[in-house]
């Protein structure tokens, strides 16, 4: 049976509350990933457990119809949510949308996030600091990551929603009002007008704010077509609403100039099983690449000549620049002799340039059959799986821990190291303390 997110409340009397709508619907609520509860905590009254929490409905139903478009299609600015997110307006716009915490700041709730990777939906738990919370009567306990079922999350906030606003049949209330109107226009979106929301919450935009969606991005939704289009993905996981449209306009010129299309070269091994974590995919890819290559535990003089060794193609890769905003940086696809291409602005350092190219040939060998992908600096499966992929291809973690002599590296080991394989050392560094090595700072 799947995992899913559910919240399950019992109502209760609550008359001293002054809100109409949190007297209304209040309730004692219970909020579970799985088998798990994300609402355990540690109530310091009772001085033990528990895993219900006293709260008004409302006001949790009300912020996930705010977010529901983001909850279910926006990345994850970070690798994984950090216990201390950066102090940026951008996160901390981010952490409003996707934090349950952010519905109400009064109310005692738990730090659990819920964002999608791109390929599945995730809920993200995080415990109090002992002392963090001393106005509140108590201090949550869960700190696990879960890979959830994103239909049957729907299914189960949906109820929530439909049963906490027939609680509120027959107030009247400027706040209740907007509230169900906006539940209503997503409960029956048609086709068209779904695919339009899921490219506004992937962007952290909600549809329904027309400060938000403007005259000029909606038209230029409409334009993008569906979002599933791998290319509309890739720039719509990252793109900021003031670029997007010249981003846009960037990769459509790149691929006509450079004739690109997708990939339809049959290779010469098997891709790794997908139902695996998108480190574990990349890293075993980079194996089968070195191997196809005949280059096992040495350094690679080239990524460009590993890729023609292991798959009989030639790997072209050329600067593009006038690139607007940040994030994307390259396009990778195929051209009509069969060589693939890569195409991107000029990265100033040789280390992170190689580093870049290792990443389109990933794209290049296991995303591009359908259309041209982009490479970019979000943090989907498919550039996670990119990123593993291009550290063990240029710094294989077994070729790393043959160069050791003992369990931990030094700063200096970790200069040599990056010297030796042409990686940056923090690529290096990753790699090391994924592999078990203690880094040492002397």
């Amino acid at each position: 049976m799947s995992k899913f997110l559910s919240l399950k409340t019992d109502p209760l009397r609550q008359p001293a509350v002054q809100d109409r709508l949190e007297q209304q619907t209040w309730c004692s609520l219970r909020i579970q990933v799985g088998s798990r509860f994300a609402s355990r905590l540690w109530d310091k009254t009772l001085e033990a457990e528990r895993d219900t929490l006293d709260v008004p409905a409302f006001s949790i139903a009300e912020w996930v119809v705010q977010n529901w478009w983001s909850l279910f299609n926006e990345l994850c600015p970070w690798n994984s949510v950090p216990k201390k997110p950066a102090a940026k307006l951008k996160w901390f716009g981010w952490i409003k949308r996707h934090c349950f915490r952010a519905a109400d700041s009064a109310l005692l709730l738990p730090k659990l996030y819920v964002y999608s990777d791109g390929r599945d939906l995730v809920a993200e738990s995080h415990p109090d600091r002992p002392g963090s919370l001393p106005h509140m009567p108590g201090e949550f306990l869960s700190d696990t990551l879960d890979v959830i079922d994103s239909q049957a999350t729907k299914v189960a906030l949906s109820h929530f929603i439909n049963q906490t606003l027939s609680r509120l049949d027959g107030f009247s209330d400027d706040r209740l009002e907007q509230c169900a109107a906006q539940w209503n226009a997503i409960a029956n979106a048609d086709p068209e007008e779904v695919e339009f929301c899921r490219l506004a919450g992937r962007m952290g935009l909600n549809p329904y704010d027309g400060d938000q969606m403007t005259d000029y991005l909606s038209s230029f939704f409409e334009e993008l077509g569906s979002p599933d289009r791998p290319l509309v993905r890739d720039l719509t996981e990252l793109a900021q609403p003031e670029v997007v449209k010249e981003q846009w306009s960037w990769v459509n010129n790149a691929t006509s100039e450079l004739q690109l299309g997708p990939s339809n070269t049959g290779l010469p091994f098997k891709l790794p099983d997908r139902k695996t974590t998108p480190a574990e995919f990349g890293y075993k890819l980079a194996r089968i690449v070195r191997a196809s290559a005949n280059v096992t535990s040495d350094a690679i003089e080239s990524v460009e000549g590993v890729a023609e060794a292991a798959v009989h193609k030639k790997f072209h890769v050329y600067n593009r620049d006038h690139l607007p905003g940040t994030g994307i940086k390259a396009i990778v696809g195929q051209i009509g002799t069969g060589d693939f291409v890569a195409a991107g602005p000029e990265v100033s350092h040789p280390y992170n340039q190689r580093f870049m190219i290792a990443r389109s040939l990933y794209h290049a060998l296991a995303t591009s059959q359908e259309s041209e992908r982009l490479v970019t600096a979000a943090y989907s499966s498919d550039q996670k799986a990119s990123r593993a992929f291009a550290a063990e291809l240029l710094a294989p973690q077994n070729a790393l821990l043959n160069r050791l002599s003992g369990s931990f590296a030094d700063p200096e080991t970790v200069s040599v190291l990056s010297r030796d394989f042409g990686a940056s050392s923090y690529v290096i560094e990753r790699q090391l303390e994924n592999a078990g090595v203690e880094l040492s700072a002397d």
